[in-house]
């Protein structure tokens, strides 16, 4: 129903996967295996865009959240069938968030007649370890194919 309005889901993983996961399960049990189904709706075609407005705003939590789906305290896991791959969690922070934003005609992908929006990382958030990604640090980041911040 969602695919067939055109709709797309926008969740902050980081406040009900990340910081409290624990809750969730202790308070809705298995029922909580099914909170946030990031998997589901990629699955369904749906298109997914991560959220991080939650202290502390780093994309890169949420990110680990919807691929770890791990409670930051205590180590529970919250719905493992749910979890996102990393490619998947990518696409949801670059291409869906251009989608969510009405830009998807502008961004979300480098390709020629785009705005040249990126960012060039020290590592690949593809294959660091999880539990370094809130780690990475960005060397170089452009908009619109203008240098903001780093050295060319």
């Amino acid at each position: 129903r969602i695919r067939r309005l055109g709709a797309v889901v926008t969740t902050n993983p980081i406040s009900y996967l990340w910081r409290s996961a624990a809750d969730e399960l202790s308070r809705i049990g298995g029922v909580a295996d099914t909170l946030l189904p990031h998997r589901s709706l990629v699955r369904a075609r749906v298109p997914v865009a991560l959220a991080t407005d939650n202290k502390p705003p780093d994309p890169w939590l949420a990110f680990r959240a919807v691929v770890a789906r791990q409670d930051m305290d205590s180590g529970a896991v919250l719905g493992p069938a749910e979890r996102l791959s990393r490619r998947d969690a990518l696409r949801a922070l670059t291409v869906a968030g251009a989608w969510l934003t009405f830009a998807e005609h502008e961004g979300g992908v480098l390709a020629v007649g785009r705005r040249a929006d990126l960012a060039v990382l020290d590592r690949d958030p593809l294959s660091v370890p999880i539990e370094e990604l809130s780690s990475l640090s960005c060397r170089l980041t452009m908009v619109g194919g203008r240098m903001v911040h780093g050295d060319a």
